[in-house]
Formats: structure tokens, C-alpha cells, sequence
């Protein structure tokens, strides 16, 4: 069964830009309305000024909503209809299950996926590796045998997020390292979780990797 928004419920969107200033904002709005070809919203806010956002119909929009149960749903959708009068509204196209993906809120689902992780370490070194795999929860990348890391030990990073539409962003947190995997290439694996991370960020990395889901589906 799909399960999309229902009346009443507030869906979070970011603008599908190529605009990386605005392609970070995050709006909010309440579903007024739906049937079988869209969504009907509110005119959105944005969630830190609380300004009212104008939409135009074929504006992309990436978006989420959690379940009261605790599951977060992402989809991608586009401005279908802009209502203008005294309770102004916006369609949007209804997603189908193919557009859906969902997770656990504290379950963050992982990509395979190799980019550029900036690291630095408390006593002030610095490295660049490439991850392994990226999260909403966490981190894995790739050192050389002659590199290390303790395990609890803490890493300020900045990880390279470069979208299809050819912007990058870069995504600051705090890691904990958990543990080293070593490889049969003499290589190792350093798994590591968000020590510290504002939520911004975190839904940053995760826009990027439903984004890459997408594409690797599309493939």
C-alpha cells in the first residue's frame, strides 16, 4: 500500500535548485487536500524565518514527512497548480511507490558511494580520504595500512556532496570513530558515527543520498 501525506499532515520540502543557496532551505507545509492525481498544500513557510514561499507551478521539490509510528517517507514531486484566492493552495503531482523511499527515523538507511571526506584530528592533523559508504547515521572511509585511528576517538569533518545538477555542497559534523575493519588489500575500513551534528546538516547528507538512490535506480 502507498502511503502518502494525509489531510492535516505538515510535509518538509527543499526546492529543486540549481541554485545551491536556495536548494538548502527547508520548508513546511500542511496538506489541505488529496485525491488520486495530487496533493493539495498551504502555502509553505520556511522553517527557520517563517516567510511565506511562493511556488510556481513546475517548481521540483524534494520532500519528507514522518509517520506517527516513526517512519520518515521521501519523495520527489513538482508544482502542478498554483491557487491563488483567499485560502491560497498549491498542487502538487501525488508520487507514485516507485517515487517513494522510506526509513526508520533512527534507522538511516547507507549508499556505497565514493567522495572526498576532509578529516581532522584533535591534536590539529589533517587528511582527505574517500568514503566507503555514507548514512544518516554515519560514515565509513578508506585509509591506507600505515594510517590509524583509535576507536572513541573524535574527528571534526567536512564530506563533499556533489549533486547531478553539477553544485556541491559540503556537509560539517563531529565522528566517533566505532571501529577498523582491515582489508584483504592490508587497507582498512574506519566505520564512524555523528558524534555531534545539527539537523541540517544531517538532512543535508540525506537529501544527497536519496538523490543517488534515484540515480542509481535510474541506471
Amino acid at each position: 500500500m502507498l502511503i502518502v501525506p494525509k489531510v492535516s499532515q505538515i510535509i518538509f520540502f527543499h526546492l529543486k535548485s540549481d541554485d545551491v543557496e536556495d536548494s538548502v532551505i527547508e520548508f513546511k507545509a500542511r496538506v489541505a487536500d488529496e485525491n488520486e492525481e495530487s496533493l493539495i498544500i498551504e502555502f509553505p513557510i520556511d522553517t527557520v524565518t517563517g516567510k511565506v514561499k511562493r511556488l510556481h507551478v513546475g517548481d521540483a521539490l524534494a520532500a519528507h514527512f514522518i509517520t506517527t509510528t516513526g517512519v520518515k517517507h521521501f519523495f520527489e514531486t513538482h508544482v502542478t497548480d498554483v491557487m491563488l484566492g483567499e485560502f491560497p493552495l498549491v498542487e502538487l503531482a501525488r508520487p507514485s511507490k516507485d517515487e517513494m523511499t522510506s526509513m526508520q527515523r533512527r534507522n538511516f538507511f547507507r549508499v556505497m558511494i565514493e567522495v572526498d571526506i576532509a578529516v581532522r584530528t584533535e591534536n590539529g592533523q589533517q587528511f582527505v580520504f574517500k568514503t566507503d559508504d555514507i548514512g544518516g547515521g554515519g560514515i565509513s572511509f578508506i585509509i591506507d595500512r600505515h594510517e590509524h585511528f583509535e576507536e572513541s576517538e573524535k574527528l571534526d569533518c567536512w564530506v563533499l556532496l556533489p549533486h547531478r545538477n553539477g553544485t556541491i555542497e559540503h556537509s560539517n559534523f563531529i565522528g566517533e570513530v566505532l571501529r577498523l575493519k582491515v582489508l584483504e588489500t592490508g587497507r582498512k575500513i574506519v566505520m564512524m558515527k555523528f558524534h555531534e551534528i545539527i539537523e541540517s546538516e544531517r538532512q543535508r547528507i540525506i537529501r544527497f543520498l536519496f538523490e543517488k538512490q534515484i540515480e542509481l535506480r535510474d541506471r
